[in-house]
């Protein structure tokens, strides 16, 4: 088997050069992938699922990694479509996207930071 060390891909041995970089193919393995620790924060609580998964589609088109959290119900018996009283999601991102997710994020929420995350209601 050969190797494209820039996408990582492996070809049979009659291909020469990767058909995706255009770069010539090697006989070794690249090297694996060393990850790095990454401290995620929370960006906001949203005040459902759906309106969940809408923003975390805005982060994923602008290619800033993100993941949702929901309560034990929704996540337990995978509710969607329907959000039960009081539910909510929270959005989390590494904490180095933190602001540039909040610019993205903010205008297309009606609420200002800090207000109704914590899920009650104002008298």
């Amino acid at each position: 088997m050969k190797y494209c060390h820039s996408c990582r891909y492996e070809f049979h041995d009659e291909v020469d050069e990767c058909p995706d970089c255009g770069i010539p193919l090697r006989e070794d393995p690249p090297a694996p992938e060393k990850y790095k620790e990454v401290e995620w924060v929370m960006l906001r609580q949203l005040p459902n699922p759906i309106y969940a998964e809408m923003i975390k589609e805005v982060l994923d088109n602008e290619g800033i990694p993100n993941y949702l959290s929901f309560d034990f119900m929704s996540s337990a018996f995978i509710l969607r479509g329907a959000s039960l009283v009081g539910e909510s999601g929270k959005l989390f991102v590494p904490k180095e996207f933190r602001e540039e997710a909040l610019e993205l994020v903010n205008p297309l929420i009606d609420e200002e930071p800090g207000e109704g995350e914590s899920g009650e209601q104002e008298t």
